[in-house]
């Protein structure tokens, strides 16, 4: 099963490379942000506010305690936890290196500075899990607390690492039942902007501090209502209800109902790497759309502009004609000059190649102006008007094209106000067919495959 999926991914990349990356390159993008979850194993994020477990739960799935726990916060690092390579030892890589290794996926954490390079490791560790995954311990949220404070982008790095993630587990206990700022800001903010809801997993952890079950009920409910406001859906996802077992401690009445959870929480950490192929395919299916929606916007763009086009094309084109046979005898009424103007010479029946001189002159003369307008006034004009109205460029038919709209709107705007001379003049409907060709065929064959 493995080693389909492995040569699923290895056809998918090829087919990416050679069909959709000249296509990526004309639009300013890099297939290799879109490429880069195909260099590694699945991986498991683990976030959350400080002391609420994730050292713990991490400990509990590796068999050892290979993370620091406590109540208080206990570290400030970005920890990627992976198996050694067959001629590897269990050793810790600084983040300087790990960052600069091409076989890992993390070189675009470079440009969120040293200070988080200080701040980021991996950990090589024999342990049975991750053969088939890598696991990122990550520092407990904070209240209160800015870049500055940091010393670099914290939820910045937290987005970058979901974007790899096949699985998000967000971690919250009773005492700060999601109430913490940067908790906040990544739900409301980071994550819909990194990953798909289908890969997050909510976990209310530590239930066995509760000194009752009214306790854990409000504990809950409060979380339930954080989550409502952060996520602005009423409908809630599943929430893990765990603890981490402990000798000799009595659970309170009635918490038995959850001794399972723990259990169920790390089958679906396990289950990760089966999400891998799929999840692949969805961010491929996705990032390719938002070029589509892009690139059908441009081609919006450049018909509207064209209908614009041959409203000036046909007036001028008429004082064009009107310039080329009467041009020189306005001339000649004026200044004298030419002798015999063309509408003279075609009376005459005299016509040479030097009744034409003038004429051509004047034709290309009013060519000319109407080239001056379009580009000083009808282009500058008819841009501004249409970033105006940038939301009614296209139809957007479904919540799933408005959703795709608001990711891609910007690049759109960037597009026509930077470059749309440019942009009106490139071939922009053949490009949407070898899109949707790539889509309806050679996507679409992949997700049958699987």
């Amino acid at each position: 099963m493995e080693k389909a999926a492995e040569t699923l991914t290895k056809e998918l990349e090829q087919v990416l490379r050679s069909k959709m990356s000249p296509l990526f390159e004309r639009y300013g993008l890099d297939i290799k942000d879109l490429l880069t979850p195909f260099k590694w194993k699945p991986v498991v994020l683990i976030i959350g506010n400080y002391s609420s477990g994730k050292s713990t739960l991490i400990n509990e799935i590796l068999g050892g305690e290979i993370q620091r726990t406590g109540q208080a916060p206990t570290d400030d690092s970005f920890t990627v936890l992976a198996a050694p390579e067959s001629s590897e030892a269990e050793e810790e890589v600084p983040g300087s290196t790990l960052v600069s290794d091409e076989r890992l996926p993390f070189s675009s954490l470079r440009h969120f500075g040293e200070s988080l390079l200080s701040h980021m490791r991996l950990k090589r560790v024999d342990a049975p899990i991750l053969q088939n995954c890598a696991i990122i311990d990550t520092p407990g949220m904070l209240d209160s607390v800015t870049e500055k404070d940091r010393g670099y982008d914290y939820l910045g790095v937290v987005g970058e690492l979901a974007k790899l993630a096949d699985l998000i587990i967000l971690m919250f206990d009773p005492h700060k039942a999601g109430t913490i700022k940067e908790t906040y800001q990544a739900i409301r903010s980071t994550l819909p902007g990194s990953t798909g809801e289908d890969r997050v997993i909510y976990v209310l952890n530590r239930i066995d501090e509760c000194e009752s079950i009214s306790d854990l009920l409000r504990s809950y409910g409060t979380l339930c209502w954080n989550l409502s406001q952060m996520t602005g859906r009423k409908d809630m996802p599943r929430i893990y209800l765990t603890f981490a077992p402990k000798e000799g401690k009595v659970l309170p009445s009635g918490f038995e109902t959850w001794m399972n959870e723990r259990e169920e929480l790390k089958q679906a950490i396990s289950s990760a790497p089966k999400m891998r192929l799929n999840h692949i395919l969805q961010e491929v299916d996705r990032v390719v759309r938002e070029l589509s929606l892009e690139i059908e916007g441009m081609v919006a763009f450049q018909k509207r502009f064209i209908h614009k086009i041959k409203g000036v094309l046909r007036n001028w084109g008429m004082l064009a004609i009107l310039a080329f046979f009467f041009g020189d005898l306005i001339m000649k009424l004026l200044t004298g000059y030419p002798d015999t103007p063309l509408a003279g010479a075609l009376l005459a029946g005299n016509l040479g190649f030097e009744h034409f001189l003038w004429p051509i002159i004047w034709a290309l003369l009013v060519a000319a102006l109407a080239s001056l307008y379009v580009q000083r006034l009808l282009l500058p004009k008819f841009t501004k008007a249409t970033l105006k109205d940038l939301d009614n460029l296209i139809p957007l038919e479904t919540a799933y094209k408005k959703n795709l709209w608001n990711r891609v709107r910007h690049r759109i705007h960037k597009l026509i106000e930077e470059q749309a001379r440019r942009q009106i003049l490139i071939a922009h409907s053949r490009y949407l067919g070898k899109i949707e060709q790539f889509l309806n065929k050679d996507l679409s064959s992949f997700f049958k495959r699987i």
